[in-house]
């Protein structure tokens, strides 16, 4: 009898450490999207699940044109409102619908904003109308629930090509990355963490000059509709129908697009009509309008809002919101303790239109930010004054005065000078930043012919522009990511900017 026991023991014990180890692979494996890319799934979904219970009494649900249209933290600071955006790349009705069942076992929103873009044909010959690959990415990250069951179910009932087991056992579907795991592989805990922007994707280019391109939608001009794809219509009344079960209001819309064409906004609102819901076209010229925006300057592409179209987006919904629906302010630490992010977020998206040298350095003043400052031939004779006291509130302190021609490198990190020198000789640097894990080769210098040279290779890439004046790299230790690389010519008076 002891015998038995004691190997049932050993057994239980052996199957532990297992299953423990099984676990670890397997989330090691499973592909994940954080802050050091554009598209952020696995924060956004991770995220969620670090929220406080019932905090949250907006939900934003859609494909990519919602991720960046639709920004919490802008709702919370303009009018208080606590909201969460659980959208992601081609996110179709079905994955929609799925995350909305999963965000009610954690949630009680008291509205629902769906973008509805994905309820038309986009990928025609794929049967959940989006790729497998963005599929994974919105389900692969949630818990595993009876919800989580259901929604995999239906997807491999929908879709032949993908397997059941892939989702139970995701080294099936992933074993051959094995080989190119990285760092973000191992460090799932702290990378997932970092939800400030609570599920917004911040984008910041523009699409063009203003005054250029888009005309908005007169209501007038057709009342043909488009078809939804037939899935997608199917999924879109079963989020009506939770909503109402639930007592949620359904808010419909379609946000700044240009292939969001008045047929496809005449079928939401159809749709909308029939089931006695709320829809807001974005693209229809009284709300454009109202909105002061302009697609050339506040979309970054022809279908994405960038931060500042966001706001306008985001700040129009949420007089919606609180006018039309009657939701209130709701003081919530979690959406005060982001206000500090949010505003990193808006400074750093800000670095891609900035211009001015002396504005340039006054946005880096951030621990967050690593910065290398690399000169390339004469870089001095142009520097202003206030430049100077602005470097010196980067920590720098070295003295350029009557130093023409002189080779000069920098390098701050995590609010630390890791190096600072003013020479005639050639400078060098070999070290590493965010906390010693990114290494960092760094170069001014002039060769034997007196061509110079600025040079900043991180992680064994090349990043300095190596333009005559003072090359600038910015690296977010926090992210991981590049910024910017931009140089400043600051050997003439204009300081002309490039990147």
């Amino acid at each position: 009898m002891k015998k038995n026991v004691g190997f049932a023991l050993r057994a239980a014990g052996f199957l532990a450490v297992f299953a423990v180890c099984f676990w670890v692979y397997v989330r090691w494996i499973t592909p994940k999207f954080f802050t050091d890319i554009d598209w952020p799934t696995t924060t956004t979904y991770a995220g969620f699940y670090e929220l406080e219970k019932n905090t949250a009494d907006v939900l934003f649900l859609g494909s990519s044109h919602g991720v960046t249209s639709f920004l919490p933290q802008e709702l919370y600071n303009q009018y208080g409102i606590t909201s969460y955006n659980l959208g992601c790349e081609q996110q179709g009705m079905v994955t929609s619908y799925y995350w909305l069942k999963e965000a009610l076992r954690y949630q009680s929103p008291k509205a629902v904003v769906l973008e509805c873009y994905f309820c038309f044909p986009y990928m025609v010959d794929e049967p959940l109308n989006t790729e497998e690959s963005y599929t994974r990415k919105a389900f692969d990250f949630m818990k595993w629930s009876p919800v989580k069951a259901e929604a995999v179910k239906t997807v491999c009932e929908v879709d032949a090509k993908q397997d059941v087991w892939s989702y139970y056992f995701p080294n099936v579907r992933y074993h051959t990355r094995w080989e190119n795991l990285d760092r973000n592989d191992y460090r799932y805990k702290e990378m997932a963490g970092k939800a400030g922007l609570k599920g917004f994707a911040p984008l910041y280019f523009y699409l063009g000059e203003p005054g250029e391109g888009f005309v908005p939608h007169d209501t007038d001009e057709t009342d043909e509709c488009a078809q939804m794809a037939p899935l997608m219509l199917e999924y879109l009344d079963k989020i009506n129908d939770l909503c109402a079960q639930n007592d949620i209001h359904l808010i419909l819309t379609i946000t700044p697009a240009m292939a969001a064409d008045l047929t496809k906004c005449n079928a939401v609102q159809a749709y909308a009509d029939e089931k006695g819901l709320t829809f807001i076209s974005f693209n229809e010229q009284n709300v454009y309008r109202q909105m002061d925006y302009q697609m050339a300057v506040d979309n970054c592409d022809d279908g994405h809002p960038n931060i500042w179209g966001a706001m306008k987006v985001t700040n129009y919904m949420g007089a919606v919101l609180r006018d039309q629906f009657g939701i209130e302010s709701n003081l919530q630490p979690q959406w005060e303790n982001s206000k500090e992010d949010y505003a990193f977020i808006m400074d750093q998206c800000s670095l891609d239109h900035t211009g001015d040298i002396d504005a340039y350095l006054a946005a880096l003043n951030h621990e967050q930010y690593a910065v290398i400052l690399a000169s390339k031939d004469e870089f001095t004779t142009s520097l202003r004054e206030s430049t100077i006291d602005l470097l010196r509130q980067l920590g720098l302190s070295a003295d350029l005065a009557g130093q023409e021609g002189c080779n000069y490198l920098a390098v701050v990190s995590d609010g630390k000078v890791l190096l600072e020198e003013v020479s005639f000789e050639p400078i060098a640097y070999q070290g590493a930043i965010q906390d010693g894990y990114m290494p960092l080769y760094a170069r001014s210098m002039k060769d034997e012919w007196g061509n110079g040279l600025a040079s900043v290779i991180i992680d064994g890439e090349e990043y300095s522009k190596n333009q005559s004046g003072l090359n600038i790299i910015v690296y977010n230790n926090q992210t991981r990511k590049i910024v910017d690389s931009v140089w400043f010519g600051t050997y003439e008076p204009e300081n002309t900017m490039g990147r």
